[in-house]
């Protein structure tokens, strides 16, 4: 039940997330510009890669940026790039299917590296939305994107296609369409945000957080704002109760949690997050990476206790590394998602290749 918000007050912007699921671990890493790249599709092969027999979306990276990865290298939940453009995603609770057929087929999160990869603005983002044919692999997503300039759009699957939502309400948003929940939001009209009980999970949890974050931003003058925002998104975590536990100890399935909150501050290119083991803040400069293809990829452990700046605790990038993340996010699934095709996640980077920009 993941849940975003957009703030911003005369100094900064910024797009904040709480990032709920099974399990917390995951790597941050940087992605590099000038890498041609391949959507990862059913008929895709090492011998095919950059041929028209496959049906994925190719593009060349034009601009380097900091994910957060639990799936795979590639395979991002969020993140931001080296132009202020940053996007994250939630589980959507709807039965829109995506089209995801014909030519430039991507899946739900690759699709976020594309955009961080060739785009710099929500403008530019909406623009190209009908250049490639979504598919869900696992969950429909839909997402929240934001930029230097202070502009936000959700983007959700309509009728099969993706479509862009914005307007001045929109400062946050939860699972439920995002329609569903500013319309939700009138039940709150006369009642301080404070005093929102979430019983409703999915549609409180949103109009809170939008609450809040609308409150913010009319109201904001210069209040600090990085403390504001992980403020809003404690207010709406979610927290596994005893109730929880006891039926994943019965019945093997692990309660979603809140296991990171990630806020990334556009105006400044530096991201700041912590996490569920480790509730101290740490913050990610991206001024000061390389993102020429001509140096190594830099990766960080989520679960590494560190805190403060740690831009300068990330170390080279190793297949190892990914296997390992692959590994284990997929350990629970293992019948739906075999050893081969976990192969096929560990092994892409590997066969990307660099090119001139």
């Amino acid at each position: 039940m993941c849940t975003t918000i957009k703030l911003r007050n005369t100094e900064s912007i910024i797009l904040a997330q709480n990032y709920d699921f099974y399990y917390g671990h995951g790597l941050v890493a940087t992605n590099k510009k000038g890498v041609s790249k391949v959507a990862i599709v059913d008929n895709l092969t090492k011998e095919n890669i950059y041929s028209d027999e496959n049906s994925g979306a190719q593009w060349v990276s034009k601009y380097g940026s900091i994910t957060f990865n639990q799936f795979g290298r590639e395979i991002p939940t969020c993140g931001m790039n080296e132009e202020g453009l940053a996007v994250v995603s939630m589980w959507h609770n709807t039965e829109q299917k995506p089209v995801g057929e014909g030519d430039s087929q991507i899946t739900e999160l690759q699709w976020i590296q594309m955009q961080l990869d060739l785009y710099t603005s929500v403008d530019e983002v909406i623009n190209n939305l009908d250049k490639v044919s979504l598919g869900v692999k696992m969950y429909p997503m839909h997402y929240h994107c934001s930029d230097t300039s202070g502009r936000s759009v959700i983007v959700e699957i309509v009728n099969g296609r993706l479509k862009a939502f914005e307007n001045k309400d929109i400062s946050g948003c939860g699972n439920a369409g995002i329609r569903e929940s500013v319309e939700y939001i009138e039940k709150y009209h006369n009642t301080e945000h404070n005093r929102i009980t979430i019983k409703e999970p999915i549609l409180d949890r949103a109009a809170k957080a939008i609450l809040m974050s609308k409150d913010f931003n009319e109201n904001s003058s210069s209040r600090e704002i990085h403390s504001e925002a992980f403020n809003i998104l404690d207010s709406v975590a979610l927290h596994a109760g005893f109730g929880d536990l006891f039926r994943w100890v019965a019945k093997s399935i692990p309660p979603t949690q809140t296991f990171w909150q990630v806020m990334f501050d556009v105006s400044e290119l530096k991201i700041y997050f912590k996490t569920k083991q480790n509730k101290k803040n740490r913050e990610i400069n991206l001024s000061t990476f390389d993102f020429s293809h001509k140096t190594p990829v830099k990766i960080f452990d989520i679960e590494k206790e560190e805190a403060g700046d740690i831009s300068d605790k990330f170390i080279d990038y190793s297949r190892a590394d990914n296997e390992k993340i692959v590994k284990k996010s997929f350990a629970p699934v293992n019948n739906e998602f075999p050893e081969n095709k976990q192969n096929e996640l560990i092994e892409y980077p590997e066969i990307l290749k660099n090119t001139p920009l």
